[in-house]
């Protein structure tokens, strides 16, 4: 079958190993999207294990339509009575751009009518919509005259992965954060630091990743277990094939600060619904305060971007992390996440790489920045006495 995993912006070629790591056959990327082929296993395996998907969609059928009395006689030839039943709930979602629609949402009622249509004419009575919680979710997507709609496998976004009870202020969308974690290149064999941890979700996804357990092993429901199709032993065997204990051979830290207690309390309550052990160690401290871990790593910050703070402070914050990182983690790669591009100035660093993102809907840098032990002139020619020195021109 055909299948396609969203995505946000800047984590697609993410999402396409991911799906290739699966399994995935003929593995497309687009915009926001990764399209492939597989089976149901597949479809039921991509749920509880892809980290950096919005959501799973199946396309059933695609069409070009000449205007909205077409897209209604479209939609009609679609049996819904095989893909759910009378009783079922459902609700339509997706993307319009077509000059056709003065609101995007008038392709959803049209789907609406069609639907409730076809039910009235077969049992002479109509599902309900219900937006909120719907057993069954159809996905639009129009482009001009063209329609593709598909059924959304996952139900609510995979980004509600079952674990997060509590958050603070602004928390981070974990699909952004399990996509910041593969774009820093961290090899889940090292130290993973957060030191502006909030809620926990950097710490919890990183250590999601280095015990091998799914990106969704507390979640309880998704969109296919309503399906007409519901293959409920092969998902029982799905599960029951995920590892659900920590691996016992971690050889390094994952650490997760704030100087928020609370909020920290809410990240330690979050990791009691996974099977992490003792994995991440969470603490109340300021990052000036913080010593690295022996060893090498890897930091990701998502420090604030300045909506709750003067300009004075978010300048001077960020300073005293470039300083940080200067005098505390030399042999780390240090990245920072932010959309306050005055502030990012302020680390006083020059970064190796910038990656655009969005966490949310402002878009951000993601800044890598290589702390060296040493000068960096040391890094790049060894110690300082055993520097090339230019070669001299001997007189005639």
């Amino acid at each position: 079958m055909d299948i396609v995993a969203k995505t946000l912006y800047g984590l697609e070629e993410v999402l396409k190993e991911e799906v290739i790591a699966l399994g995935g056959k003929d593995v497309e990327v687009g915009n926001r999207v990764v399209t492939f082929k597989g089976d149901t296993a597949l479809l039921y395996s991509c749920n509880l294990w892809l980290r950096t998907a919005i959501s799973v969609l199946v396309p059933i059928k695609k069409f070009r339509f000449a205007d909205e009395k077409d897209l209604y006689r479209k939609f009609s030839k679609i049996n819904f009575s095989e893909i759910m039943g009378v009783n079922d709930t459902f609700a339509a979602k997706g993307a319009v751009n077509s000059p056709l629609f003065n609101h995007s949402n008038y392709p959803m009622l049209v789907l609406k009518d069609a639907i409730a249509d076809h039910f009235r004419d077969k049992f002479d009575k109509r599902p309900d919509v219900d937006l909120a919680k719907p057993k069954v979710l159809f996905d639009i997507h129009i482009d001009g005259h063209a329609c593709t709609i598909s059924l959304n496998s996952s139900g609510a976004p995979l980004y509600h992965r079952g674990y997060r009870k509590n958050t603070g202020d602004a928390p981070m969308n974990e699909v952004v954060a399990a996509g910041l974690i593969y774009l820093s290149g961290w090899d889940k064999k090292s130290n993973f630091i957060d030191v502006t941890c909030g809620s926990g979700t950097l710490p919890i996804e990183a250590a999601l990743m280095a015990n091998g357990i799914p990106a969704n092993i507390a979640r309880k429901s998704y969109g296919f277990q309503n399906w007409k199709s519901y293959d409920q032993q092969l998902w029982k065997s799905i599960l029951e094939k995920a590892p659900a204990q920590p691996r016992r051979d971690l050889d390094f830290e994952i650490v997760g600060s704030d100087t928020d207690g609370d909020v920290v309390l809410m990240a330690r309550n979050n990791i009691k619904a996974l099977p992490l052990g003792k994995t991440i160690r969470f603490e109340v401290k300021d990052f000036r305060d913080q010593e690295a871990p022996e060893g090498k790593g890897v930091l990701i910050s998502n420090p604030p971007y300045g909506e709750r703070l003067k300009v004075d402070e978010i300048g001077e914050l960020y300073q005293d992390l470039g300083n940080f990182f200067k005098r505390k983690m030399p042999g780390y790669t240090c990245w920072v996440l932010s959309s306050n591009f005055d502030a990012l100035k302020k680390i006083e660093l020059k970064p190796s790489k910038k990656i655009q993102v969005y966490n949310g809907s402002l878009s951000c840098d993601f800044r890598k920045f290589e702390i060296f032990e040493g000068s960096l002139v040391e890094h790049k020619y060894g110690h300082r006495n055993q520097r090339r020195t230019p070669k001299r021109n001997k007189r005639k």
